[in-house]
């Protein structure tokens, strides 16, 4: 049985998920990240081949799905909560693949997928539950992961950028000297990494390989 922790939970309610992307990503400032998002998306996923199957989790309101059949890839967008599931169908105009799953113990056979991508989840992970979803990825993704982390302790930066940037910290950090070794306790190498914004915001997308016989 997964753990209820508070994004779950919070994610289920209608509100909340229909009002999503007005909250992140409306004015300059949303165009902006959505913007550096997608591209950090399509950096991530550089050497994936146009056609492979891709696990998009959690879908949320569909962005990241949405932006991976426009590269040619075909995406299958997984989440918990219902909600996001038809606010996604919506944005999609019904032509989305879309399942509802837990990414603690996701519907699918191993190596369903050539790539699966987590973007705006782990950060809201206890560590278990955080784990849990990359033995999950690890398990249905024959070639790629992709895990985009806020990899920083709680410091004076984390003040600034909270006040300045109006944006909430993270409820869960990851040290960067701890993030290699978490990874591969899931059965994942890292290849590389790239920014969102260096200096800016503290997003990082991790491109992953699963380890054989893991």
């Amino acid at each position: 049985m997964t753990d209820p922790y508070e994004a779950k939970r919070h994610y289920q309610q209608e509100a909340v998920a229909g009002d999503y992307d007005r909250a992140r990503f409306a004015g300059l400032r949303g165009w902006l990240v959505n913007w550096l998002e997608q591209r950090l998306l399509m950096k991530a996923m550089a050497g994936v081949p146009a056609g492979a199957k891709v696990l998009d989790l959690p879908v949320g309101t569909g962005r990241m799905a949405r932006r991976l059949n426009a590269a040619g890839y075909r995406a299958v967008g997984t989440d918990v909560s219902e909600p996001m599931l038809k606010v996604s169908a919506e944005l999609a105009g019904g032509r989305a693949d879309l399942a509802r799953g837990d990414g603690e113990a996701l519907p699918y056979r191993a190596g369903a997928f050539q790539a699966a991508v987590c973007f705006r989840l782990l950060v809201h992970l206890p560590e278990r539950a955080r784990k849990n979803v990359l033995r999950e990825m690890a398990r249905v993704a024959s070639d790629r992961v992709v895990a985009v982390y806020q990899p920083h302790r709680l410091s004076l930066w984390w003040l600034v950028y909270g006040l300045l940037l109006r944006r909430k910290l993270p409820l869960h950090f990851v040290a960067p000297g701890d993030l290699e070794r978490e990874f591969e306790s899931c059965g994942l190498r890292l290849l590389r990494s790239h920014a969102l914004l260096r200096g800016v915001f503290m997003e990082r997308a991790y491109v992953l390989e699963p380890i054989a016989g893991a």
